[in-house]
């Protein structure tokens, strides 16, 4: 049994660094095309370009090896947290669950994202997907912003979040600059109580769906900060499998939600005002394991400029933490 487990552990770390050579050298790529330097023919980028005549030039490489890339998620200027390439199959979302950039089966798989709104570009609410790896690949760090994590991560999330506040989120044909501003701890099955389908809510009809959206989002949020939210704004959420403290396997997410930086907004965050919620929403199965229960909505009255005219809908919104719609 231990030389079976000793092969498993040798095989699935060799994988890993397999894994990571392929994103150096997707790294390197791109870093490359930026700079005009082009690995493809003279040819081969012109009919790149006649195919995706917006491509930024850093894309040109990486699009010449899988055009299903939709963009480079980056946390982190010099110091890096995660730097990996998004993809997106539109025929099947879970297509890249388990398998790399080139299409090879990889049990870490890849960062995709959603493929129910087509173009992507048009979603109000992007869904990005990445495992959580232990290894600290992918979407393993993502929970260093969750305060509620236990451990080392919990002592260390405010630590996180001032360093950093934002993440880079550049599309084929933009660059993007993404305000971090809530995070939730959610289940994913019935058994555990209400679900919450935040997976669902890419679109918004009116000002009303986009509200009772962020007064969902807002409860279950375990931090708030100086930034704001409104209507109209792009969001991504970055999603995760993620169970602890509760024991229910990977029927629970972790999920990091941001806003895109306004046409000419200033893209700093005053990372002091960084504050955890010491009431999030939460669900039965962890009311039940750990004691406790949600005390309601408040914090659209201690922190009324989370989210611009929340106010204006309050009596029409449920405040009980499910969904209107």
């Amino acid at each position: 049994m231990a030389i079976v487990c000793a092969i498993v552990v040798t095989v699935e770390f060799t994988r890993r660094s397999e894994d990571e050579q392929i994103i150096d050298g997707l790294s390197n790529l791109m870093a490359g095309s930026a700079s005009g330097s082009f690995s493809i023919s003279d040819e081969k980028v012109e009919e790149i370009k006649k195919e995706e005549p917006e491509i930024l030039d850093k894309f040109i490489d990486l699009y010449a090896e899988n055009n299903e890339i939709v963009g480079w998620i980056t946390v982190g200027g010099g110091d890096i947290l995660m730097s990996y390439p998004v993809m997106m199959n539109e025929e099947d979302t879970e297509y890249y669950l388990h398998r790399n950039f080139y299409k090879d089966y990889s049990y870490s798989g890849s960062i995709f994202c959603d493929n129910h709104v087509l173009p992507f570009t048009d979603a109000h609410n992007l869904l990005i997907y990445g495992h959580h790896m232990a290894s600290g690949e992918y979407f393993g760090k993502l929970t260093y912003y969750n305060p509620y994590a236990g451990g080392t991560r919990a002592s260390r999330f405010i630590e996180t979040y001032k360093a950093y506040p934002t993440l880079q989120f550049d599309t084929l044909w933009e660059e993007g600059t993404y305000k971090i501003f809530a995070g939730i701890f959610i289940n994913v099955k019935e058994k555990d109580g209400y679900v919450y389908p935040y997976h669902r809510k890419r679109q918004f009809k009116n000002e009303l769906e986009f509200m009772d959206f962020m007064g969902n989002i807002m409860d279950r949020s375990m931090f708030y900060t100086d930034v704001d939210v409104e209507y109209g704004d792009r969001i991504i959420s970055l999603s995760t499998c993620w169970y602890y403290p509760v024991e229910t396997g990977e029927e629970t997410r972790f999920v990091l939600f941001a806003r895109k930086v306004r046409e000419g907004e200033d893209p700093g965050v005053d990372v002091d005002k960084i504050v955890v919620n010491p009431d999030p929403l939460f669900f039965d199965t962890y009311y039940k394991q750990l004691g406790g229960s949600w005390g309601g909505r408040t914090w659209d009255k201690d922190y009324p400029w989370l989210v611009k005219d929340f106010d204006k809908y309050t009596d029409i919104i449920d405040s009980t933490g499910k969904s209107a719609s």
